[in-house]
């Protein structure tokens, strides 16, 4: 009877180092992706700027030649 309970024991140890071990995996995952996040939206904001200076430089060129006519 002994012998069974440790038995159970060190599975119960082993089975819980697992879980730790997966635990641990997916926040090193769930942090490397938000730092992919981060970057994509860095991204995104650069593209969104450069969009809006080429429109208002294109508006800026269209209203100076309006008024040259």
């Amino acid at each position: 009877m002994g012998k069974k309970l440790k038995k159970n024991e060190k599975k119960k140890t082993k089975i819980l180092k697992a879980i730790d071990s997966l635990k641990n995996k997916i926040t090193a995952k769930e942090k490397k992706l938000a730092k992919v996040n981060i970057k994509i939206a860095g991204l995104e904001k650069k593209a969104a700027e450069k969009k809006t200076k080429k429109l208002a430089k294109k508006n800026a060129e269209e209203s100076s030649a309006s008024i040259n006519n």
